[in-house]
């Protein structure tokens, strides 16, 4: 098995011994923890038959200095020419699979842009805002080297060929569509509606206005049913202020016939339920004593 390094850096590991287990069955993702305070690792599973990303994968290098990346591969292969194999085997690969999806909260970014070659356009990336891209992360190459070693001799840590030519990659698009408090400084205002076009809205990862250091999957479930609930139902008044007017925090529209039952484990559920544990913070609790 091949513990595969992922995510905005990817790391993993990858078994040979399908007998012994197959990765492939579950939930994507169920489990995450922090080895260090900027860094948060996932361990990813690919459903069966999903063996595309086995093409990105390579020998583990270390990136700090003194160590030539691409050299350490050549050496790999000669100290172990059998290993080579199972790298460049795609039959199976998510069964045998675990994917380390590491992501970090640091203020990097990477930006997009299309690039001609004759007449083929095709995208690219160069730095983005912030701090320099790391071309490495000590924390995932040791989870992966961890993990391969807790499952035993035919487990192998691995990672991708971006981290062999210091590419920094990621997994996540995010940002693109600031929220804003004026049409001069975003691209859409507090309750998600395209600045000067309200009747369009953005409410995917673009949306997403910082690095959030984790998986945002839930972060943009979370923008878009807030962003949804405000909207009115058909033949009602919309409560949300004009564009241009300031924000006023609103009780979200109970919908007049909800597709979803009401008994239904996916059912809305209104007011929100208050979450054990969680505080308001000044604004919020001011906002709600001034409604009512």
């Amino acid at each position: 098995m091949s513990l595969f390094f992922g995510g905005a850096r990817q790391n993993g590991y990858v078994v040979d011994d399908l007998d012994a287990a197959v990765y492939s069955a579950g939930v994507a993702t169920t489990s995450s923890f922090h080895p260090d305070s900027d860094t948060h690792i996932e361990p990813v599973r690919y459903g069966k038959g999903s063996n595309a990303l086995a093409v990105l994968q390579t020998y583990l290098t270390r990136g700090d200095a003194g160590h030539r990346r691409l050299l350490s591969v050549v050496r790999q292969i000669f100290r172990d020419p059998s290993s080579l194999l199972s790298l460049v085997t795609v039959r199976r690969w998510s069964q045998r699979s675990v994917v380390l999806l590491v992501m970090q909260n640091r203020d990097n970014s990477l930006t997009t842009s299309m690039r001609k070659l004759g007449p083929l356009r095709f995208v690219t990336s160069r730095q983005g805002h912030g701090e320099l891209n790391p071309t490495w992360i000590p924390a995932g190459n040791e989870a992966a080297e961890r993990g391969a070693r807790a499952l035993g001799d035919n487990a192998q840590a691995v990672g991708t060929w971006g981290d062999v030519f210091n590419v920094p990659m990621t997994a996540h698009y995010l940002g693109g569509c600031v929220i804003s408090d004026r049409a001069g400084s975003g691209v859409i205002d507090p309750y998600h509606r395209v600045w000067n076009y309200p009747t369009l809205h953005i409410t995917d990862g673009a949306a997403i206005s910082a690095n959030l250091g984790v998986n945002p999957s839930l972060t943009i479930c979370a923008q878009a049913e807030r962003a949804l609930a405000l909207w009115p139902n058909r033949g009602e008044a919309d409560s949300r202020p004009r564009q241009g007017h300031p924000y006023k925090r609103l009780r979200p529209e109970p919908p007049r016939h909800p597709v979803v039952p009401a008994d239904a484990p996916a059912a809305l559920v209104l007011p929100f339920p208050r979450i054990r544990g969680a505080r308001d913070s000044p604004e919020c609790q001011r906002s709600r004593d001034s409604s009512g």
